[in-house]
């Protein structure tokens, strides 16, 4: 296991100077900054600026000269906050972490619930209702969705706010801003539940099917093992452990925002962020956004080989 680790953790270095030497070179092939779009700044004060933050010098000079501060945690200037870009990422980041987690959490339980139950009814009813609601969901986008949340759940039934985080105006402090807040949550929620849950129902489903034909499970019923139990405790633990490969993959999922649900309901969260620096090109915040969310990729990937290693007794790592 050791040695293991070890390895993949070199392994890890390279992947992430090739991703920042790739990441780089786009972001430098793209013509104009955000010095160069802005009108308000005088030609003197622009060159000036521009040798402040070496935007003057050669493409590969300024890779090493960003590699190096990114190794002590400066990613840079963010133009358009005005702070640097750690800060930018630590003030935002936090607000796309609470809705991604709570949708996660919803996304998992429905999942395993309704394609456990889909599995154990294949081809009834029941079964074909859930296919057709799943493919439906996998096939909105999430813009659409989130105008249809806004229309029927806050705008008809007034269930929930339209947008934002908090009431505009509120002085709530204590239990009073947790409600506000889990109030305009569940719109956003709701809506990247409703858009995960369809694909992660297809695959516990398939893994149920997978492993309720295998012969430790007829041998279970053949036992007079209720079936709950074999169904819950001998079937659903083994078609877990796939799964842990997933989770991997929700490491950076949890920091990367989302874009167009934060856009639809001005949730101030790191996903529009992203997307308003892309129109003002304010590069070093997208390449220090995104070599994060590269850590993280690699961080899950590393995360998910070891669980599963260590869950399932017949994989062995070396």
């Amino acid at each position: 296991m050791k040695q293991f680790l070890i390895r993949r953790i070199l392994q890890m270095i390279p992947t992430l100077i090739g991703v920042s030497i790739i990441l780089f070179s786009v972001f430098s092939m793209v013509p104009g900054n955000f010095i160069d779009s802005n009108q308000t700044i005088s030609a003197e004060r622009a060159a000036e600026l521009k040798h402040i933050h070496g935007l003057d010098k050669p493409a590969t000079e300024r890779y090493f000269i960003w590699a190096s501060n990114a190794l002590k945690g400066d990613f840079g200037y963010s133009f358009q906050h005005k702070v640097d870009v750690t800060t930018v990422i630590d003030r935002y980041i936090w607000n796309s972490v609470i809705i991604a987690a709570f949708s996660m959490i919803f996304t998992w339980i429905i999942a395993i619930f309704i394609g456990v139950f889909s599995a154990v009814k294949k081809y009834s009813l029941y079964d074909g209702i859930i296919t057709f609601i799943v493919f439906g969901l996998m096939s909105l986008p999430s813009f659409f969705l989130g105008l249809l949340a806004i229309k029927f759940i806050a705008v008809d039934m007034g269930w929930a706010p339209v947008g934002g985080m908090y009431t505009t105006g509120s002085s709530a402090t204590g239990f009073a801003k947790v409600f506000d807040l889990l109030e305009h949550m569940i719109l956003p929620v709701t809506v990247l539940t409703a858009l995960g849950v369809g694909g992660l129902t297809r695959y516990f489903r398939t893994s149920m099917l997978d492993i309720i034909n295998q012969d430790y499970i007829r041998t279970a019923r053949a036992k007079g093992v209720k079936e709950s139990t074999v169904i819950f405790k001998h079937a659903l633990r083994n078609a877990l452990i796939p799964a842990i490969t997933l989770l991997g993959f929700e490491l950076p999922a949890l920091f990367s925002g989302a874009m167009i649900t934060e856009k639809i309901f001005n949730w101030p969260g790191i996903g529009r962020v992203y997307l308003d620096a892309l129109n003002y090109r304010d590069y070093f915040l997208l390449m220090g956004y995104l070599m994060f969310l590269s850590f993280l990729t690699v961080l899950g990937n590393l995360l998910a080989d070891t669980l599963y290693g260590l869950v399932d007794p017949r994989v062995r790592l070396k």
